[in-house]
């Protein structure tokens, strides 16, 4: 790692923007070196993104793809969409190839920021791109909206109502497929703000070390809109993932808070040696905090442990768990300031358990389909498809998940994508997929021929899947089951 670098972009006396504290700042740590960035010079690049943006002739209220492998890149181009007027799509550029095709189609989204990988999902006939810092900058239709497009939705926001800017963050639905979930910024940075309330409102001294993946929809919120609202440092490492570097950069930067997925503290802490000195706050989401993590988090010291609960539909988050001394890790914790939570009966739940569904003033704004919006229609009610059942003192345990999504190597895996990558294959009727009985960490296929097919190769059916889904997607097992077996959902 190189010394460190400080930017010169900052212009004398600029203050930062709309909703950038003028106290915050980012570290960016490359492999290249590390540069400490303030607000007024997150408020330069943002500006010099935005004329990037321009050159594209996108006109307000358009859907804009941000995919790229940047997570600077990441922030300065939804900052820069918002400064235009434009809906950003925050994107991982690992996505299914599929899986862009989806969200495209449902947004309505002309224009984006990609990976090179990316951009060569949508075809070279179908992209005009130009390169830029590493990325591909391009129109997704070939130029400007077609003219028949225009015709059908005549409205370039699509319906969405006009003010406040707007972000569409991609989840699954209830079949696992993505959807395309709108929220105001308003909203974002209250949900935000919430979260730092449950946890002990840290000031502009604390600094926070991205370690989760920048599009999962908690860590962006929370772990960048509302660091950077806050005024609070905000620490940036490139993927993947290194261990090592994890430890360098938090002993570098003074890091005092972070979170983690269950599966990456794994890796830290399977990684020996002491926490970081600095190190005042760690919480957890994503998936159920084991005892053995957290008996030997514990362990290290030092740090105050919180588990945190919340889905992309609420803004995202809904509940935080204090993890003291003695405290409980099977209940989900406290709602947040302002959010209620309800267990309401269910088909798929025993006696004495519901669906757990959240009253949250931060609930999402709407969604896109077909490139159209669609008002959310419930209000501030979201259901979660989570089935829960209550603890003595009140709390609430999750039991279950009614929807199909899979965690697999710390990772969501939405199983009605897989099913449908697979059943386009020429030689299957129909796909099952769900995690081995015998070893959840494995996903299995079973696999229902096309009549008069041939008898089907699972390495074919891999070979199949493997171009068109993440690698921790594609089934590890596969049983094809005889013709008139149903598959039941």
């Amino acid at each position: 790692m190189s010394a460190l670098l400080t930017s010169g972009a900052a212009a004398a006396g600029r203050t930062a923007a709309g909703w950038i504290h003028p106290l915050a700042s980012v570290t960016e740590r490359t492999m290249s070196g590390t540069r400490v960035l303030t607000s007024a010079d997150l408020c330069a690049l943002v500006e010099a993104r935005a004329g990037e943006w321009a050159g594209l002739g996108a006109a307000p209220g358009e859907r804009v793809i941000v995919a790229t492998g940047s997570r600077l890149g990441t922030l300065l181009d939804v900052a820069a969409a918002w400064e235009l007027g434009l809906v950003p799509v925050l994107l991982s550029d690992t996505l299914a190839p599929e899986g862009y095709r989806i969200l495209a189609r449902a947004t309505g989204a002309r224009a984006g920021r990609l990976t090179p990988a990316v951009a060569r999902v949508w075809g070279t006939d179908a992209v005009t791109a130009r390169s830029c810092a590493g990325s591909v900058l391009a129109r997704l239709d070939g130029g400007g909206p077609a003219a028949a497009d225009r015709a059908v939705h005549p409205d370039p926001a699509g319906a969405l109502p006009g003010g406040e800017p707007a972000l569409v963050l991609a989840t699954s639905g209830s079949t696992g497929l993505p959807k395309a979930v709108v929220h105001r910024r308003a909203a974002l940075l209250r949900n935000a703000a919430m979260h730092w309330e449950s946890v002990g409102s840290p000031g502009p001294e604390a600094r926070y070390l991205l370690s989760q993946s920048m599009f999962f929809s908690s860590a962006f919120v929370c772990g960048v809109l509302g660091v950077l609202a806050r005024g609070m440092g905000l620490t940036l490492i490139e993927p993947p993932f290194a261990t090592a570097n994890w430890f360098e950069t938090a002993r570098e930067t003074g890091t005092t808070h972070t979170a983690l997925t269950p599966h990456l503290l794994m890796r830290v802490l399977d990684g020996g040696g002491p926490l970081p000195g600095s190190l005042r706050q760690v919480t957890v989401g994503g998936d159920r905090l084991g005892g053995t993590a957290l008996g030997e988090l514990r362990r290290r010291g030092g740090a105050e442990i919180f588990t945190t609960y919340g889905l992309t539909e609420a803004g995202p988050r809904v509940a935080t768990n204090a993890l003291g001394a003695g405290g409980d890790p099977e209940g989900i914790g406290a709602p947040l300031p302002g959010v209620r939570l309800e267990l309401r009966s269910s088909p798929q739940a025993r006696d004495g358990m519901g669906e757990l569904v959240v009253h949250t003033p931060t609930a999402q704004l709407g969604t896109y389909r077909d490139g159209l919006f669609v008002p959310y229609a419930a209000g501030t009610e979201v259901p979660t498809g989570d089935l829960g059942e209550r603890l003595a003192d009140g709390g609430i345990r999750l039991v279950g998940r009614s929807r199909r999504v899979a965690a697999v190597a710390g990772e969501k895996v939405y199983l009605g994508l897989v099913e449908r990558v697979l059943g386009e294959h020429p030689d299957v009727s129909a796909a099952r997929v769900a995690p081995a009985e015998d070893d959840p960490a494995v996903l299995a296929a079973r696999i229902l021929p096309r009549p008069g097919a041939a008898d089907v190769d699972p390495a074919a059916l891999r070979r199949w899947c493997r171009g068109r889904l993440r690698a921790v997607e594609v089934p590890r097992r596969f049983e094809v089951v005889d013709a008139g077996t149903r598959l039941t959902k």
